[in-house]
């Protein structure tokens, strides 16, 4: 059972007294343009708050919303009965065609919370709401001269046509300024007041005609649940569609960003399909019940939230509003429409005409958004809101598209004197790499590759495309590739193929449908053409050591790991010891054998030995949280690794994993303390030559912090 907290009666009795004025404005607004029945005008408005606020309550989607008639969904079904009256004539078809609006609307409603898409509504261009909601208002503003002047009954000076101006211009006055000397005390509340005591003191002692008053509203038992529909041949289909279309996503994108703000001031979170899952039944019942259109109120919703009020606050907002109508419909005959109509006003100039929009004009960055609102105010004036929002759209679509095209798709372009892969090499192979640097380059893209960049991405790589042998393609933080990327990765590939070069990419996104293995064997075609093959990494390093060693094996130097085997005084580390000092030096070390996948020594394992790789591939690596861990460093036949517990026993600062059958020659902190006792010349040489070894793997970290820093 639905029980309300205090809460939830204090905020809902304060949303309801600052709705009522605002509903009954609403419903003048849109139905006396077509009908003089003001009491039944009045009574739409707060009909539909009663139906939009009970139906959002019981669905809970959002704590302290408040709902019911606002300006957006006025400003479209107004323009909406324009074009029903001028089409279809007779008044009775005009109501029931402008229900079934209202009726289509909440089904379509129903249907986006059916399938979820409420997150994708909201994914509107602020430039476009601004302008539509100025267009609103000065729709509004226009809507309201009749009222304002009086001209329905026009009157002379001295016979009174002064006070219906003097009526608005006091009703604004009072709506903005009491508030700020009696913050609990709503606007739209205080203009009322002031505003019907002010009508009735000016026109003391005089006679004012029927049509300047509201007059006693309908009771509820009045009201009948239905629609009265005209022969279904005789609607005009081509008009209801697209406006129920638009009163549906305009009434839940305004409905979701008020949430929007409720979960500010809550510190809650919205739930997308129960809100427009009540929205929509709250326009169903508004249209059978003779209502109007609406949606999520901000001005309400924060009043309600300050009251206390969470999630059944609409519950209780339409309990305040069915009380009001049958307790005190009578005394709306007391109600001027110009009080209304300074209500109206007052919404329209303060609360929907945004004044950034000059600021905008006046700053050179945000130029082009000033002209989108302006354009979507233009639109909304001459050819109504529907048109407007899809103008808005899409030059904000064109804008967007025009931005991101200028924004480069290259990060950062490095080559081999920037960076190397974790594969330690001997000396005469880094000599190499380093005389051939720029045969391999890297590019990091960033943002998408689409039709808009694609040109500039081909630009910047093509002088690295004619003269280098691998280009490498880190696309790890690329969103998004769409067909014209995907044409220039295979025109770039097939230009580097021409001259014997390759093109590698590495962390492709998922639009690709590539695979992030290493190597020609896992290599996958792009599924839009066929006639070429990617080679695909899972990382960035596993391509740059693909391509070093393609680019070795050309000049000589690289063999498979596997099928060779280096002994100990050939290893880079001893290679500078003669006959003489090696026989002194060999006993020293031990000799021992792993098989592949085993590990050498653990990460925090206790050790002291310096290891030097005779035969196989040995990884080094920290492990992590994730499976595979961080890799360090990759190393091969004749390469040294474990130098610093060797030269400070203690836990290892990382893991030894032989990643095929391998052989290893080791030295112990004990031993080389011995052998620094018996030869000290000798031991000072195996010192400054690990040392050495050190000093240059210092240099690559160095550079790799570089690059990591410039991201």
């Amino acid at each position: 059972m639905i029980r309300p907290a205090i809460g939830d009666w204090v905020g809902g009795f304060t949303a309801a007294a600052l709705l009522l004025p605002q509903a009954m404005a609403f419903g003048l607004a849109l139905w006396l343009p077509l009908t003089h029945e003001m009491p039944s005008a009045a009574m739409s408005g707060i009909v539909t708050a009663i139906a939009l606020s009970l139906a959002s309550g019981l669905a809970a989607g959002t704590a302290g919303l408040v709902s019911a008639p606002t300006g957006p969904t006025f400003a479209l079904l107004s323009g909406t009965l324009a074009v029903l009256a001028a089409k279809m004539g007779d008044v009775q078809a005009v109501l029931a065609a402008v229900s079934i609006v209202i009726l289509l609307a909440g089904l379509l409603q129903l249907l986006l919370a059916a399938l979820h898409l409420g997150h994708l509504v909201k994914f509107m261009p602020y430039p476009v709401v601004s302008g539509f909601m100025t267009g609103t208002g000065v729709l509004m503003i226009t809507s309201q001269w009749p009222h304002v002047l009086g001209s329905k009954v026009p009157l002379t000076i001295a016979e009174g046509g002064w006070i219906p101006l003097a009526t608005v211009l006091t009703t604004m006055l009072a709506s903005h300024l009491l508030p700020r000397h009696i913050p609990r005390l709503p606007g739209p509340l205080a203009g009322l007041l002031v505003g019907i005591g002010a009508f009735h003191l000016f026109a003391w002692g005089k006679s004012v005609p029927d049509s300047w008053m509201v007059g006693a509203l309908p009771g509820l038992h009045h009201l009948q649940l239905g629609i009265r529909l005209p022969s279904w041949s005789d609607l005009p289909w081509q008009v209801l569609l697209p406006a129920a279309m638009a009163l549906a996503i305009l009434g839940a994108l305004d409905t979701l960003l008020t949430s929007v703000v409720a979960d500010l001031s809550t510190g809650e979170r919205h739930a997308s399909r129960r809100e427009l899952l009540g929205q929509g039944c709250g326009h169903v019942l508004a249209a059978l019940l003779g209502g109007m259109a609406g949606a999520g109120t901000s001005g309400a919703t924060l009043a309600a939230i300050q009251g206390g009020g969470r999630r059944h606050v609409g519950i209780v907002v339409a309990a305040c509003l069915l009380g009001f109508v049958w307790l005190f419909g009578d005394m709306v005959a007391l109600l001027p429409v110009s009080v209304l109509s300074g209500i109206v006003l007052d919404i329209a100039l303060f609360g929907l005409l945004d004044r950034d929009i000059l600021l905008w004009l006046r700053t050179p960055h945000a130029r082009g958004d000033a002209l989108i609102a302006l354009s979507v105010v233009l639109v909304t004036l001459w050819s109504g809101l529907m048109m407007a929002v899809v103008l808005g759209v899409a030059l904000a679509a064109i804008a967007f598209i025009r931005q991101q095209a200028q924004v480069s798709v290259v990060l950062h372009r490095w080559d081999l004197r920037e960076r190397s892969s974790l594969r330690r090499r001997d000396h005469e192979q880094r000599q190499a790499l380093q005389a051939h640097a720029d045969k391999i380059v890297g590019y990091v893209l960033h943002g998408s590759l689409f039709f808009g960049t694609a040109d500039h991405l081909l630009e910047r790589l093509q002088p690295d495309i004619k003269r280098a042998r691998f280009v490498i393609l880190d696309m790890r933080r690329l969103g998004q590739v769409d067909l014209t990327g995907l044409r220039l990765i295979e025109y770039m590939c097939g230009i580097l193929r021409q001259h014997g070069g390759d093109l590698l990419i590495t962390h492709p996104p998922k639009s690709m449908g590539l695979v992030k293995r290493k190597g020609h064997r896992h290599e996958r075609m792009i599924p839009y053409h066929r006639n070429v093959r990617l080679k695909t990494f899972a990382n960035s390093d596993a391509a740059l050591e693909y391509a070093e060693d393609q680019l070795l094996r050309t000049l000589g130097f690289l063999r498979p790991e596997a099928a060779f085997s280096v002994p100990l005084r050939k290893c880079e580390l001893l290679r500078a010891f003669d006959d003489h000092d090696w026989q002194k030096l060999a006993p020293s070390f031990n000799y021992r054998e792993y098989r592949a996948k085993e590990v050498i020594f653990d990460y925090q394992e206790q050790g002291d030995a310096l290891y030097i790789l005779l035969s196989g591939d040995v990884l080094l690596r920290i492990p992590t949280g994730r499976r595979k861990g961080i890799a360090l460093a990759r190393y091969g036949p004749g390469m040294a690794f474990g130098e610093v517990a060797f030269l400070h026993p203690g836990p290892r600062s990382a893991e030894a994993r032989a990643l095929s059958d391998c052989k290893v020659a080791l030295i112990t902190h004990a031993r080389l303390r011995n052998l620094c006792r018996r030869q000290p010349e000798l031991g000072m040489r195996l010192l400054l030559a690990l040392g050495h070894d050190i000093s240059r793997s210092l240099r690559a970290a160095d550079g790799k912090i570089r690059h990591l820093a410039e991201f």
